[in-house]
């Protein structure tokens, strides 16, 4: 296996955190310019994670994994709130399925006459 590369900028905010461990990342930042290192507030947080003077939360244990967990479980939503998108019901009569029909139809002139409005309204506006 390949070893791992040294970052002399990680190497430093270590090295400088073990020194003071109460270092604020403007004074590490501002140090680590003097040396032309380029210092990101994420290599700060992760080395404090790595020394142990911040906490760290197991990989895989935030917020994704939790928003996954819950969503798995099928509760989705509050206890008492209804769906987003309601279930179709579907009983598997002849009438539902006329009623469905029916409804689609209906959708589909409402959909049809408001295009055919619109025609009219672009035909209008470009004979101008």
């Amino acid at each position: 296996m390949a070893a791992k590369k040294s970052n002399p900028a990680m190497e430093f905010i270590v090295a400088s955190l073990k020194k003071n461990p109460k270092i604020s990342y403007q004074d590490l930042h501002a140090a680590a310019a003097k040396k032309r290192l380029k210092v990101y507030p994420i290599m700060y947080g992760r080395a404090q994670a790595m020394l142990g003077i911040v906490k760290q939360a197991p990989r895989g244990q935030g917020k994704a994994a939790k928003a996954k967990a819950a969503k798995s479980t099928g509760m989705r939503r509050g206890p008492g709130r209804p769906r987003k998108n309601p279930e179709p019901t579907f009983d598997g009569s002849l009438e539902s399925i006329v009623a469905a029909v029916k409804n689609s139809e209906r959708a589909k002139a409402r959909y049809r006459g408001a295009l055919e409005r619109i025609q009219s309204i672009l035909a209008d506006a470009l004979a101008d």
